[in-house]
């Protein structure tokens, strides 16, 4: 068995060719003076390069480590897995038998070569869509395996995309919260490149699942300035993970884009089995959305050679379940549909779980006709909220954007504030807040009365109150204040007596005649003060009355 120092000193080099763009030279040079070792090393130098084919064989012709050398052993394991994922041969899971057996000896991953060899394990395993698979060997490895990674002096900058495959794997189980603690945890890669590049594009991911559009489209460009071409597995995963950002967020002309650069073609060959799959569905979407059947069911008859791989089987049934819908074949819509969801549950792929209900949400809906709407509807809705709760808010863009076409919604997650709103809605619940009644909110929205009251029950919703007076007094914890503003209300000239009395009793959200009723005067005298209040105060709205009464009371309680 080879030294350790000379196995720490191998590894450094192919990840200093890695971090620094010289593969081939590193390719060039290689040695085998530790035939197992340099081999699986060798292996994954072409993975990066995306020749899918070259690393496999490489792989294959790798000889087998000792029944003690468990570092070798397993990064030719891990090694080969991932060279594998980029065949879509229906026996490709075989590789990952070893792994799935709960008794096999895992690397030791206190050690910087065991730590590697036990993160290419799990980088295999997602490569393989097998987040279940990955998250058990995770949990198996133990958290060491998140420790920086010291090679030689320090740590090697290669271990930001160690921390990147730990936010992709909760990211992609639906932890989008818990993934979302990482990256902010996380150190900022120093230096530009392709290990930059992941690391914001593995972040355009969550903030994209996460529905903050702003920070997606920064990220992406700030992804396209560390790698503007795809020329290597790190620059199309960086592509390909922006593009499941924007996707979530409804950009998806751009992911479509962002898709067929990181692919080098329409077949998306360079991609690996499951990337592949995932682009073709994002293509075929984009057409359906488009009206463009022959498009959809030319990217449609591109995936087909995928859907007996184990790596694509639900990603590509849900494609052809969207086509079905686009065709107007229902009943096969919801049998692709199914089996969709089913694979995804099965290997806990939390977001294409999500993405499928929705798919076979709308079949069902249109297959069960108006009398089965409500329950199919209502399905939906429990699947968005559970996906709500960890964080994953962009299931309900996603499903609103199925659902939009057959004219059917969802209800506000009670609580969602504003995320749980449309901009007309938004615009309601301002309105409202102001004090406008159900006829002047139409009068300048230019809608009927009849569509208001059906925003404003959505509005009572998101923000969580019973009724419309109260509503003023919640926007507060749903609108955060920049700290110069907070300051400002909190400083603001005092009230008479009366006026705070007043200013009190609209931030509870009460009314004009209810303030009246309540202070033994008439409502033109609450207007009064309420007027009198906004001018002292230099204030537009109610609404703004009740976060300077919450803003003063919050300082003064500190």
């Amino acid at each position: 068995m080879a030294a350790e120092g000379d196995r720490e000193r191998s590894l450094s080099a192919l990840l200093d060719a890695i971090v620094g763009g010289h593969l081939e030279d590193y390719l060039a040079a290689s040695a085998d003076d530790d035939p197992t070792w340099s081999g699986a090393l060798r292996a994954v130098a072409l993975v990066i390069t995306l020749r899918w084919d070259d690393a496999l064989q490489c792989a294959l012709a790798t000889p087998a480590a000792s029944a003690d050398d468990v570092d070798a052993r397993w990064l030719l394991a891990g090694a080969t897995a991932w060279a594998i994922s980029g065949d879509p041969r229906p026996d490709s899971d075989q590789v990952l038998a070893d792994l799935s057996d709960p008794r096999a000896v895992l690397p030791d991953v206190a050690r910087p070569v065991g730590r590697f060899a036990g993160y290419l394990l799990v980088e295999a395993a997602l490569a393989h869509a097998r987040l279940d698979l990955a998250h058990e060997v995770e949990q198996r490895l133990g958290a060491g395996l998140w420790d920086e990674l010291r090679l030689g002096q320090g740590v090697h900058p290669f271990h930001h995309m160690m921390v990147a495959s730990r936010i992709r794997l909760l990211a992609f189980r639906g932890h989008i919260a818990d993934a979302d603690a990482v990256r902010r945890a996380a150190a900022t890669p120093l230096a530009g490149g392709p290990v930059a590049a992941v690391s914001a594009a593995t972040a355009c991911l969550v903030r994209g699942n996460d529905a903050d559009p702003a920070d997606v489209r920064r990220l992406a460009a700030e992804v396209d300035c560390h790698v503007p071409e795809p020329t290597h597995l790190l620059a199309a995963g960086a592509q390909m993970l922006v593009a499941f950002g924007l996707i979530a967020v409804g950009e998806v002309a751009e992911s479509a884009r962002r898709v067929l650069l990181a692919g080098h073609g329409p077949g998306l060959e360079a991609l690996n089995v499951i990337d592949r799959a995932l682009g073709l569905e994002l293509l075929a979407t984009l057409a359906v959305a488009a009206g463009d059947l022959d498009a959809a069911e030319a990217w449609q008859d591109r995936s087909v050679p995928l859907l007996a791989s184990p790596i694509s089987d639900s990603t590509i049934a849900r494609l052809h379940s969207r086509v079905a819908l686009a065709r107007g074949d229902v009943d096969e819509a919801v049998a692709w549909g199914e089996r969709a969801v089913a694979r995804a549950r099965e290997v806990e792929r939390a977001i294409e779980y999500a993405e499928g209900e929705i798919v076979l949400g709308r079949a069902r809906i249109l297959q069960r006709g108006p009398g089965g709407r409500a329950s199919a509807a209502q399905a939906l809705q429990a699947m968005v909220a559970e996906a709500e709760q960890r964080g994953h808010r962009s299931a309900r863009r996603s499903a609103a954007r199925e659902l939009r076409p057959i004219g059917l919604r969802l209800r506000p997650l009670s609580g969602s504030g504003w995320q749980g709103l449309t901009a007309r809605e938004a615009e309601v619940a301002r309105l409202v807040a102001d004090g406008c009644a159900n006829k002047e909110v139409a009068a300048r929205l230019h809608v009927s009365e009849h569509t208001v009251r059906a925003h404003v029950s959505r509005v009572l919703a998101a923000f969580g109150v019973p009724t419309r007076v109260a509503l003023p007094g919640v926007l507060d914890r749903f609108t955060p204040l920049a700290p110069d503003d907070a300051r400002r209300l909190a400083v603001l000239p005092p009230l008479t007596e009366r006026q705070q009395v007043v200013a009190d009793l609209v931030a509870q959200g009460l009314s004009n005649v209810a303030i009246a009723t309540m202070l033994g005067v008439s409502p033109r005298t609450v207007e009064k003060h309420v007027g009198d209040i906004l001018a002292r105060w230099d204030l537009q709205t109610r609404t703004s009355i009740a976060r300077a009464v919450t803003t003063a009371a919050t300082y003064r309680s500190e």
